[in-house]
């Protein structure tokens, strides 16, 4: 399948509700064996689970509305506070640096300031793709409402345009689209591969200062022709208001999520009387599709297509170039962060925190230790892969390829047993974009 010639030629709503992201809210596919969907019962007009009740397909002696609390109030919620936090000081940082940059001229002789500044910015932006990434595997409610507009307008990865962030840094110092005085520029109305994460790592980190358009516009004429240090301030500027924007939609996360009828108690409310989750097992299974952004981003997209399992940018080979934030090199970070996100939610517990209720209790209550035990492995397994390689993933698919492939296959060990002993165990039905997938 062409994965590469599908993000080009249709839009990324439909490309991903062809299979990219496997994290709606509500599924069709296939279903564990001892899965039951409350019909003969109707809705759950109770209080859902208090007391380890009846869980509608589940373990009845489970609590499942206190994994449902744990996983929010615990996991969720805190990773979606410190992404926050972390776009606010990004933008701060991004912003003291710019005002720096916009002091150099000519005669200049003395840059420590600029460049400590600037490498704080790009340090800045580290840390929030590492807290991103692994809000990257939560994507529930408001990330995937309105085909995921928040998400995309956070970090619209796969699907980027360069040449756009180039345009846009270009009418942004206009004030106006393409010398247009009749359209004033407002960030807010552009799509979203000309905002978020990933235009800013292509404003802070990318060291050519040509731009990347096939054909060149009004705005773009005498682009080339520029001063680096004329692009420099420019890319500055507009990163200031990307990162603006950024910062904006982290509250907007935030604020959908936590507000008191926002997605957050509607999870830890599943059963209750009105409640969207007829039972604390429906509410469950949002959570349970979130985790197959290991199978089908990590394994495949991030892993898979640049190691020429489906065709690439490159045909069946080797790519280096469709490898995750090749500008910044930030690949193998990524991966990290998704494995420790996907680790939180199956056990329950940040890195390092203490053992609260997880997954990896229900597969013990269902009578399937020995899946968990497997599960816990392989996430051991998959992260220390990932840790042995070295390099960047752009520059270990061609160095150290063994390597790559190896964190592949552990993480496909990880993502085969999320898709049958774990769904079948729990009674939870497949994401629709797995529904049907061996691979």
């Amino acid at each position: 399948m062409n994965y590469v010639s599908q993000l080009k030629c249709i839009p990324l709503a439909l490309v991903f509700s062809l299979g990219l992201m496997g994290c709606g809210e509500s599924s069709s596919g296939q279903s564990g064996s001892a899965f039951d969907d409350g019909s003969d019962n109707g809705s759950n007009n109770g209080n859902g689970n208090s007391g380890g009740g009846n869980n509608s397909g589940g373990t009845p002696s489970f609590d499942e509305k206190a994994l449902l609390a744990g996983l929010v109030d615990q996991v969720i919620t805190p990773t979606f506070t410190s992404f926050q936090s972390e776009t606010a000081s990004l933008h701060n940082n991004i912003n003291n640096y710019c005002s720096i940059e916009q002091t150099i001229d000519d005669s200049t002789t003395d840059f420590t300031e600029r460049d400590a500044s600037f490498d704080l910015a790009k340090q800045s932006w580290q840390s929030t793709m590492s807290i991103w990434q692994q809000a990257e595997l939560m994507q529930l409610g408001p990330l995937v409402t309105n085909e995921s507009a928040l998400r995309n307008v956070i970090y619209s990865w796969p699907s980027k345009s360069l040449c756009g962030v180039d345009q846009d840094t270009a009418y942004f110092e206009d004030g106006v689209i393409n010398l247009n005085n009749a359209r004033p520029y407002n960030l807010k109305d552009r799509t979203f591969t000309r905002r978020g994460l990933l235009s800013l790592e292509h404003l802070l980190f990318n060291t050519s200062y040509e731009h990347n358009c096939s054909t060149t516009n009004d705005a773009l004429a005498d682009w080339n022709s520029r001063s680096e240090q004329s692009i420099k301030i420019a890319r500055c500027k507009f990163a200031t208001e990307v990162s603006k924007d950024l910062n904006e939609n982290a509250q907007l996360l935030v604020s959908q999520w936590t507000a008191e009828d926002g997605y957050a108690n509607e999870l830890k409310n599943a059963g209750d009387v009105g409640n969207s989750f007829t039972t604390p097992l429906k509410a469950i299974n949002a959570i349970s599709d979130a985790l197959f952004y290991l199978d089908k981003e990590v394994k495949d997209f991030k892993l898979g297509l640049p190691l020429g399992k489906f065709e690439n940018s490159c045909g069946l080979s080797v790519c280096p170039k469709d490898v995750e934030n090749s500008i910044a090199k930030y690949s193998v970070d990524n991966l990290k962060a998704n494995l420790i996100a996907f680790e939180a939610l199956f056990l329950g517990n940040a890195e390092s925190a203490d053992a609260q209720i997880g997954f990896d209790d229900f597969l013990v209550e269902s009578n399937a230790q020995d899946t968990k035990d497997l599960m816990v492995d392989g996430l051991n397994e998959a992260k220390a892969a990932t840790d042995a390689i070295e390099a960047s993933l752009y520059d270990a698919l061609s160095s150290d390829n063994e390597k790559v492939e190896n964190t592949h296959a552990k993480v496909k060990d990880v993502t085969d047993q999320l898709k049958n002993d774990f769904i079948n165990k729990l009674a939870l039905e497949l994401p629709k974009t797995s529904a049907g997938d061996n691979d």
